[in-house]
């Protein structure tokens, strides 16, 4: 049985040493004799360093790695390339000076590679004289793979004006690639981030963003029949150790971990999970071990996001993959962007732009993203959340309000200030999330702001035959009693309850005050019956 290939991003190690490489070369064979010049944007964890590695030894021409391999045939494996790689995850960039330097130095080793002398001073033209040189000493064209493009601008997010030096040396540094284009045989770029050409690739308008393309849309990332013939073994394994029928178990991972699109018709595992899920034999939340993408945690310290767009199930943008621009941070872009939303439908409307339907790609996915966001509002640990959040769920069902209460005051208590200082006005919306957040994370099927034919409600969540309707009040003249009070009657008089009455059906209101908080149970029936003596 081959092994699995946890942590490896290199195509010969992989290849040599025996382990599972999902073949991928027939999308590279078709992009190869498609074009030349690539962008590719995908998640953390997607393999794309894998992509760019398997690429270089392809164009080295490392024939006997790719035996048994689509591409093995159709390659003219009588020409080689020289191959210059640049990985940011390499390259300083604590500062525009540390960067340049250190773009200096990998110039200068690639010089030395391949025997060559550089006369220019300044990074751009010395790049650029590095690939002519390289071109004329060996009398090919010239291969650059650049993988990890954006990492010196998104590990600065909390630093805008950092971040923007950052990108103005790149694009100088950039901006010899089209300049270079007699000399060059093939360009890949790939990226966390797709920023528009404008800011960062401003000089080489001739790249083609392969991102949400149909045809490359399986480039990285592992399908449901890549799953299913690659890993058989390792199911076979995981449904012995789980005590899982093989069909079931096939489902339960196609819910936890697959969903990613950018077509809206494929859909695909994120690798780096599925390979810790057949390790451990465990189903766990592996993505929250990749760490949360530093561009996220910056994006939701410095701005004021909407986080209502958290809670509603679809989202839509028309057109091309939106970019990443560092002037006006976009959440929605940088969810997308960094694998927390995927492309879940494309609809065509020629001769108009496509628009597509985006959301939370899977159950991993959607525990990982809440826990964070509750933990980072909450100043509790992101790991602490979901089993503390785990509790909740027994007091919704016993309709034990003293319990839940307190919970909620746990999980409040810890609010920082800056939702009372530069987000005052917007509290109420703060608070909502929170508690839907958790709702989230014990499994309900929720949906939020749901139109009636009488107003609008708060928020529906759903377990198995319960049916829990909220709603939530702020007011900081109010008493809580009167909240609660008018949150029940406005649920009853404008019959939010009526769709839902084939299921068990409990209403939880919420009211807030400042940092306090107080909730109330009561069975639909029951709240009826008090409604009539209201009256």
């Amino acid at each position: 049985m081959k092994k699995l290939p946890q942590g490896i991003s290199t195509f010969s190690k992989l290849i040599k040493n025996n382990y599972i490489y999902v073949d991928k070369t027939k999308y590279i064979y078709d992009m190869i004799n498609e074009g030349e010049v690539y962008f590719l944007s995908r998640p953390r964890r997607f393999g794309k360093s894998l992509l760019v590695s398997t690429l270089e030894e392809l164009f080295k021409g490392n024939k006997e790695l790719f035996k048994g391999l689509f591409i093995y045939d159709l390659w003219n494996w009588n020409h080689d390339y020289p191959v210059i790689k640049l990985d940011f995850t390499k390259i300083g960039h604590k500062n525009p000076q540390v960067l340049e330097t250190s773009l200096d130095d990998f110039i200068n080793q690639k010089a030395r590679d391949f025997s060559v002398n550089l006369i220019s001073n300044t990074l751009t033209t010395k790049f650029a004289e590095l690939i002519e040189q390289i071109h004329r000493k060996t009398g090919k064209e010239v291969v650059i793979l650049i993988d990890e493009y954006d990492k010196p601008i998104n590990n600065h997010l909390d630093d805008i004006e950092l971040a923007k030096k950052n990108r103005d040396v790149l694009r100088n540094f950039y901006q010899v690639l089209k300049g270079n284009d007699e000399n060059l045989r093939f360009l890949f770029i790939t990226g966390i981030t797709k920023f528009s050409k404008t800011s960062i690739f401003s000089d080489l308008n001739n790249l083609t963003d392969i991102t949400i393309q149909e045809k490359y849309a399986k480039i990285c990332g592992y399908t449901q029949n890549n799953l299913e013939s690659y890993f058989k073994e390792y199911l076979l394994e995981l449904s012995e150790s789980t005590e899982m029928e093989y069909e079931d178990l096939l489902l339960a991972i196609k819910k936890y971990y697959n969903g990613y699109s950018w077509d809206g018709k494929n859909f695909l595992y994120n690798p780096f999970s599925i390979l810790k899920l057949f390790y451990t034999k465990k189903f766990a939340n592996y993505w929250a071990e990749t760490g949360t993408p530093k561009l996220l945690v910056d994006l939701l310290k410095t701005t004021n996001v909407d986080l209502d767009i958290l809670i509603k199930k679809e989202y839509e943008f028309k057109g091309t993959f939106p970019n990443f621009e560092l002037e006006n941070l976009d959440f929605h872009t940088v969810l997308l962007q960094t694998g927390y939303l995927t492309i879940k439908n494309e609809i065509l409307r020629p001769p108009n732009s496509s628009l597509y339907i985006i959301g939370i790609p899977n159950k991993e996915v959607e525990e990982s993203l809440f826990s964070y966001i509750l933990g980072f509002y909450t100043n509790f640990s992101a790991e602490s959340i979901e089993p503390m959040t785990k509790k909740m769920l027994t007091y919704i069902y016993k309709q034990d309000e003293t319990k839940l209460q307190k919970s909620l005051e746990t999980l409040l208590h810890k609010i920082p200030n800056l939702i009372y200082g530069e987000f005052k006005n917007e509290i109420e919306a703060y608070y909502k999330v929170l508690v839907i957040s958790w709702l989230q994370l014990l499994g309900f099927d929720i949906e939020s702001e749901i139109m009636t034919l009488e107003g609008r409600l708060d928020a529906l969540v759903k377990h198995k035959d319960l049916a829990l309707i909220l709603e939530f009040k702020y007011d900081d003249k109010k008493s809580f009693q009167t909240m609660l009070n008018e949150a029940e009657n406005q649920i009853i008089k404008r019959g939010y309850y009526k769709p839902y009455q084939n299921m068990n059906i409990s209403i939880l209101t919420v009211a807030f005050k400042s940092r306090e908080v107080k909730c109330k149970f009561k069975l639909l029936n029951e709240l009826l019956k008090e409604y009539k003596n209201r009256k």
